[in-house]
């Protein structure tokens, strides 16, 4: 599983004598890169990942893109940062899982979460570190590759391309149903993303039971690793209209 996972991050190699300065000016929806979605919860909010691996040779460094923004629990607040520069992979870990630690974080207030800072030739840099849980997963760790957490909700997860997505939701016992009305698909709805929030609204705006709420958002499909069949789940990642149904 994890050779495959190599293989799949294979396809792009750099020259022997590459700098860690130089980022190259391609975009990061380029087939040849991996998106990751993933939140970490603080005292005071939450944190939401947003990281790009761009495909490398199995041992051979290769590029990442990681976006790190932070909200206020009272929604008062929000900043972040990027940080880009080389990641590295680490193969002969327990449980034949693949180590990835990215180099040279940018600095960030809250470097705390799930950041280490390492000693290096040019001095102390902010790193992070994750192993793979399957092929679609990155469980965050520490400096030594152990796992802070391995709970589905703030694990990183492999998305597809973000689409917009509108429809309706529905809720029945703990499930959220939502029916895309364009391709007339039904689609689960991964706790992931802004999930809470549009629970939450759902349940402010729902009037009977089983009622359908209008929703357009911009969303991404995972592999829910949570469900027993494995199956792809909807995320939703920013809510555009929510019970403004325009018909």
């Amino acid at each position: 599983m994890v050779i495959s996972l190599i293989l799949f991050l294979s396809g792009c190699t750099l020259p022997e004598n590459g700098n860690q300065d130089f980022f190259p000016l391609i975009t990061v929806d380029s087939e040849e890169w991996a998106a990751y979605e993933g939140k970490w919860l603080t005292q005071d909010g939450v944190i939401r990942f947003e990281l790009f691996l761009k495909a490398g040779a199995a041992g051979v460094d290769s590029y990442y893109e990681l976006h790190e923004l932070f909200e206020r629990s009272d929604s008062t607040q929000s900043w972040g940062t990027t940080s880009h520069g080389l990641y590295s992979t680490y193969r002969g870990l327990p449980h034949k899982v693949l180590g990835i630690r990215l180099h040279e974080l940018s600095m960030y207030d809250k470097s705390v979460y799930l950041r280490y800072n390492v000693s290096q030739s040019l001095g102390m840099h902010d790193e992070m570190f994750f192993v793979t849980r399957g092929q679609d997963e990155l469980l965050p760790c520490d400096d030594s590759f152990k796992p802070i957490t391995e709970d589905w909700h703030y694990t990183l997860h492999k998305r597809s391309k973000l689409f917009t997505v509108e429809g309706y939701l529905t809720i029945e016992r703990d499930s959220i149903d939502f029916y895309e009305r364009n391709v007339f698909e039904h689609w689960s709805l991964a706790e992931l993303g802004e999930f809470n929030e549009v629970k939450e609204m759902h349940s402010k705006l729902a009037k009977e039971k089983y009622e359908g709420i209008y929703l357009k958002a911009l969303a991404y499909s995972v592999l829910d690793t949570s469900a027993t069949k494995g199956e792809r789940s909807l995320a939703v990642k920013r809510i555009l209209s929510f019970n403004q149904d325009p018909d």
